[in-house]
């Protein structure tokens, strides 16, 4: 049955090139009134991230697996609720998936009650990660797994431009590395298109930017904004689930 819980760890798995300081902000708003959970970051460096060569990427995997378990550990919680945020929301699908990764399986779908993805292009062209995200799509397409809730955050702020102001003309390099169209509209970095995950909850935030580092308060983790996609009460997760319960494929 389907009901509303504030009582799961979070586990937030950041961005490509991100380290996990980049969300400490996010993390102390999680864990305050109203909502009062128990926060981790998937401790993933910037050197980390560099590493990672397309289509491997079990290192980070393995990190968020780790964090995940020590979740679970600490908490004494069954499932946690993961936060994905850009490359980590894909990241986060491939940890989900019962199939292997270049020989090694996951199958974090038993872990997990519900994932939020913000402003990560599940449909990407990018030659660093196009393998490894054609893999996921293919292996676990849209909201793959019916007993986990899934939400899938963009922003629409920045229309690309060849030659604009330097947003625009970076945002125009970014949407063409993802889907070949410069010119569409997104976060600044991913195009809100690319966003949208079939089966999912889709949710689109007009002015939001991608990153903390050129709009702190209009990114997806500036307070006002984290009250748009997150609150508890609209969270639905499956209880009352068994290890014989039937996942497609």
């Amino acid at each position: 049955m389907t009901v509303w819980t504030t009582s799961n760890p979070i586990v937030l798995v950041g961005g490509w090139l991100s380290s996990a300081q980049d969300y400490l902000g996010l993390a102390r708003l999680l864990s305050r009134p109203p909502h009062n959970r128990i926060v981790y970051i998937a401790d993933i460096s910037r050197r980390e991230w560099f590493r990672m060569r397309d289509p491997d990427f079990r290192y980070v995997l393995n990190i968020v697996a780790r964090t995940v378990d020590l979740a679970l550990h600490e908490t004494g919680s069954k499932r946690v609720d993961i936060i994905g945020h850009s490359a980590g929301g894909r990241i986060a699908r491939a940890y989900l998936g019962d199939q292997p990764h270049l020989g090694v399986v996951y199958n974090g779908q038993r872990f997990v009650s519900s994932l939020i993805t913000l402003g990560t292009p599940h449909t990407t062209w990018e030659v660093f990660v196009r393998q490894f995200g054609q893999f996921v799509n293919d292996a676990y397409p849209g909201a793959f797994y019916p007993h986990i809730a899934y939400r899938s955050v963009a922003g629409e702020s920045v229309q690309g431009k060849r030659f604009g102001t330097p947003e625009e003309m970076f945002a125009h390099r970014s949407y063409e590395l993802v889907i070949n169209d410069g010119q569409s509209i997104g976060d600044g970095v991913s195009p809100t298109s690319s966003c949208y995950l079939p089966g999912a909850e889709n949710l689109i935030l007009p002015g939001v930017r991608h990153a903390p580092y050129n709009a702190p308060r209009r990114w997806y983790g500036a307070p006002a904004v984290m009250m748009q996609w997150f609150g508890d009460q609209n969270l639905p997760v499956e209880l009352n689930l068994t290890d014989s319960t039937a996942i497609p494929g």
